[in-house]
């Protein structure tokens, strides 16, 4: 059941910060369309949620490890 919640928690905060972040790049895009911050803002969208999805995964794995 621990997995489980664990799962669904992580998906939430996954799907809460890809919200926030479309909404920056929306915010951006309506300022100026597509240029220079556009594309700055959309990199850091980028690699802050991949950063996220390795965290969460290494936090997953490290519980995992320490409930044997």
């Amino acid at each position: 059941m621990w997995k489980f919640g664990f799962a669904l928690w992580a998906s939430w905060q996954m799907v809460r910060w890809a919200l926030v972040g479309a909404a920056v790049l929306f915010v951006l895009y309506l300022w100026g369309g597509v240029n220079g911050a556009f594309l700055l803002a959309a990199l850091g969208v980028a690699l802050g949620l991949y950063g996220l999805k390795r965290t969460l995964g290494n936090l997953y794995r490290r519980e995992l490890a320490d409930r044997r």
